[in-house]
């Protein structure tokens, strides 16, 4: 194998395949990049059993072959080298050269029969969107899934598609979100596939690269193809039925705020909560809200943001503020409303934006008086 290329034609591609390696798990060719020169394409590979990716680009093949290589190695050279600069990258048939300029690195390689083969699917339903319609919603819904492993179904993104709509919805017990948009065209097919945390992750990272992105999927897995580049992932397949059934409450109470200022003055009191539950009071009263953490060690923390909409009876929930700080970070209108039943019911942040929405479960501690 004999290549010459663009250091900005491979970097970004060797980047975002080293996400997809591991660094855990004995059997290094999983640390390894697979690279194949073939015609004038150069594809490369990588995967950690449970994901894998795979890109191409052009180059000026001299020789073709295939070889596996250290990814994070060569992620670390190729970042070193100057922009705009020539590589020149040979395979001996033991090791693989890189030359820049002056420059010359040696890369031991492991044999590309040994690189695992991802199987293929047979795609039950398949689905087309742009690429920016997805990333915008899986930002809005990543930081509600759960790391909670014993619970499987919470560990990922809830992709659902019904008629000519698509929702995603995600949750880790204490918040959960949900986004809703429309097709350009109507699907016969309802399904519902559940995407592990760490695949939307990577996927946000890649939605740029081309106007639509393709989805393949069997339910136990899926397939997802935007430019040049493909990532497949196992599924969660364990989900919950509907999320947004959740929402379905009889808010009796509804309150107008003002976003950067309630953000701002909770970030502020949260820096004198628990360490533990994070807890503060959001104290309702006649056109003002009143925000105080519970005493701590530390101290007391108090802010009141008066000329808000609340016309109702007193009322005081305990939130979690990062959990509170979370959801008013991902919300972009200037005000938000606030729907509320009781104490101990849950809260509905919805923005001027009616396509996305959060949920919140107060916390219950009994305040001592």
């Amino acid at each position: 194998m004999k290549f010459k290329c663009l250091k900005n034609d491979i970097v970004e591609l060797v980047n975002h395949a080293n996400n997809f390696t591991t660094s855990k798990n004995l059997n290094t060719i999983l640390q390894n990049l697979y690279i194949e020169a073939e015609g004038n394409e150069i594809t490369i590979k990588s995967t950690n059993l449970q994901t894998a990716f795979t890109g191409k680009f052009e180059a000026d093949i001299e020789q073709t072959g295939t070889t596996t290589i250290p990814a994070k190695k060569f992620a670390e050279i190729l970042k070193e080298l100057p922009d705009g600069s020539i590589i020149n990258a040979e395979f001996t048939g033991s090791k693989f050269i890189i030359k820049c300029g002056k420059s010359k690195f040696t890369l031991s390689t492991l044999p590309p029969e040994h690189f695992p083969t991802i199987a293929d699917i047979t795609p039950e339903y398949f689905i087309r969107l742009k690429s920016e319609q997805l990333k915008v919603m899986f930002e809005k819904i990543q930081f509600c899934i759960s790391n909670d492993r014993s619970k499987p179904e919470y560990t990922g993104g809830h992709f659902k598609v019904f008629g000519n709509k698509l929702e995603l919805s995600a949750a880790d017990f204490q918040k959960i979100g949900v986004t809703e948009s429309n097709f350009e065209e109507e699907f016969s097919d309802e399904f519902t596939i559940n995407i592990p945390k760490k695949t939307i992750t990577e996927l946000i990272k890649i939605l740029d690269i081309n106007e639509y992105i393709s989805i393949e999927t069997d339910r136990k897995q899926a397939i997802f193809k935007t430019g040049n580049i493909t990532i497949y992932t196992k599924l969660i397949e364990k989900y919950i039925s509907s999320l947004n059934k959740l929402f379905n409450i009889e808010y009796k109470v509804s309150v107008k705020l003002p976003k950067s200022k309630i953000l701002e003055s909770v970030k502020r009191v949260s820096t004198l909560t628990s360490d533990i539950t994070h807890a503060a009071v959001f104290s309702f009263n006649q056109n003002q809200l009143d925000i105080y953490s519970l005493e701590t060690e530390y101290g007391h923390g108090y802010e009141s943001v008066d000329g808000i909409e609340y016309e109702y009876e007193p009322m005081d929930i305990i939130l979690n503020t990062k959990h509170v700080i979370d959801i008013l970070s991902h919300i972009d209108s200037e005000f938000f409303i606030m729907k509320l039943v009781g104490r101990k019911n849950p809260i509905l942040f919805y923005p001027d934006d009616d396509w996305y929405k959060y949920l919140l479960t107060p916390i219950s501690i009994e305040r001592k008086h």
